[in-house]
């Protein structure tokens, strides 16, 4: 699986582990979060999630911090991520061997218990989840970088991406069909990759 980070410092911490918060500690800060998020999103759904883990990934797609890391099947969608901003800055590519699954009896206990990382395929599969192929990774150790704290059988390698090559490989992703609107089959996905198609030159163009 493959994940991509536009600025090379970024570590391998899930947005719940990120930043500051006002709970006694980071667990209370998540449980927090996700109990709102819970309570206050049936007003909005035709079929509710069947699990806390379902409700998980359906927090993690919306953008509020949860224990969730988004990987992918698809190394130049994680290329895209890695070079689709900051463009002064280094960025990463991520690839983690992570065999095995959550299986059916960890699922059936809630999500915040896990005592290992563990890589999670939702049922609820979004469009977004399907364009990108991906997956996710639920942390054990919210604080801790998946790097320091993997798994006996787990590894994962880095490749930096130079802030220079960003502009030309984000093109040539572009010419392989890879950018906003073919990761984010939606409006905003198809605006993002307007607006950046018309800001920019072909860096394959010479001066004439």
């Amino acid at each position: 699986m493959f994940r991509g980070h536009s600025d090379i410092e970024y570590k391998l911490v899930s947005s719940v582990g990120r930043g500051s918060h006002t709970s006694r500690s980071r667990e209370k800060y998540e449980q927090s979060l996700f109990e709102i998020f819970q309570r206050e999103a049936h007003g909005f759904l035709a079929t509710l999630p069947a699990s806390d883990w379902e409700w998980l990934s359906l927090a993690q797609h919306h953008g509020p911090p949860t224990r969730l890391l988004d990987w992918t099947h698809n190394p130049l969608a994680a290329l895209y991520f890695a070079v689709e901003a900051n463009p002064e800055l280094d960025g990463q590519v991520f690839a983690l061997s992570a065999p095995g699954k959550a299986s059916a009896s960890v699922r059936a206990a809630p999500p915040f218990n896990i005592k290992y990382s563990v890589k999670y395929y939702p049922n609820i599969v979004t469009q977004r989840i399907r364009a990108q192929e991906g997956v996710f990774v639920a942390c054990a150790e919210l604080e801790v970088p998946l790097d320091r704290a993997l798994r006996g059988d787990w590894r994962v390698e880095s490749l930096r991406i130079p802030a220079s090559r960003k502009e030309h490989l984000r093109y040539e992703l572009y010419r392989l069909g890879v950018h906003a609107s073919s990761l984010f089959p939606d409006l905003d996905g198809l605006a993002s990759r307007i607006r950046w198609q018309h800001g920019i030159s072909s860096p394959f163009e010479t001066a004439i």
